[in-house]
C-alpha cells in the first residue's frame, strides 16, 4: 500500500474520466461515442417523397425485425408453416423474402428493365437499398430509383400478407403495376423533381 497517502483533505467524490475530477454530460457523451464503430454504423437515407410507412417498412427491414417465418419460429410465435408462401420453394428467412425468392427476383428484374439500370443483384438489404448511390444517373433519377425501391420493398411485403391472411394470390405483373403506380402517384405529389408525366414514368424517360 506504498501509493495511499493520508492526507488532512476532506473526502469528496471525483469524476476519473475527466481532466478536472467535474461530471458532465459532455464527457459522458464523448466516452459513449469513443466506443462505437462510427465509420462502419450503416444508416438508412430516408425517401423524402415516399410516405413515412414505406421509409419506416425499408428501415424495419434493415433493422431485421420483419415477422417472417423464420423470425417467428426463432421468437416460438409460428403456428404454421415457414415455408415462403410466395414460391414454396424454401424457408421464409429475412434474405429470402426480398432477395432469393423466385417471384421477388422477377419482380426486381422488371424494376431494373423498366428504370433502365443494370440488373439488381445484392447480397444484403444495405445493398438493395442503396441501389441508387451507385448508378451513373441524374439527381432526380437516383432520387426516383431509391423511392421506387422502396415502395417495391413495401409492396412486396403486402402482397405476401395478402397471399397468407386473404388468400390472394399476386402475380409477378401485378405487383409490378402498382408499384409503378404508387411511385407515380407520391413522386408527383411529394417529389421536389416534378413534372413527369404518367407515359414518361411507365417509359422511364427524361430522368
Amino acid at each position: 500500500m506504498e501509493s495511499v497517502q493520508l492526507t488532512d483533505i476532506e473526502d469528496r467524490w471525483l469524476w476519473t474520466s475527466d481532466r478536472d475530477g467535474v461530471f458532465s454530460v459532455k464527457v459522458v457523451k464523448r466516452l459513449l461515442h469513443s466506443g462505437l464503430a462510427i465509420v462502419n454504423r450503416y444508416i438508412m437515407d430516408w425517401c423524402k417523397w415516399v410516405p413515412a410507412k414505406c421509409n419506416i417498412h425499408a428501415w424495419r427491414i434493415e433493422m431485421d425485425i420483419i415477422p417472417t417465418g423464420e423470425a417467428l419460429r426463432k421468437r416460438n410465435a409460428q403456428f404454421g408453416e415457414v415455408t415462403c408462401p410466395m414460391c414454396n420453394s424454401a424457408e421464409e428467412s429475412f434474405d429470402h423474402v426480398f432477395i432469393v425468392c423466385f417471384v421477388v427476383s422477377n419482380v426486381w428484374n422488371g424494376i431494373s428493365k423498366w428504370c433502365k439500370i443494370p440488373n439488381i443483384f445484392s447480397f444484403s438489404i444495405k445493398d438493395l437499398l442503396g441501389i441508387h448511390k451507385g448508378l451513373r444517373a441524374s439527381e432526380k433519377k437516383k432520387d426516383a430509383v431509391q423511392g421506387i425501391m422502396m415502395i417495391a420493398c413495401w409492396s412486396l411485403w403486402r402482397a405476401r400478407n395478402n397471399l397468407i391472411f386473404s388468400n390472394r394470390p399476386s402475380r409477378i405483373d401485378n405487383i409490378l403495376s402498382k408499384v409503378k403506380a404508387l411511385s407515380f402517384l407520391w413522386n408527383s405529389n411529394r417529389s421536389k423533381h416534378k413534372g413527369i408525366d404518367w407515359r414518361d414514368w411507365c417509359s422511364f424517360i427524361k430522368m
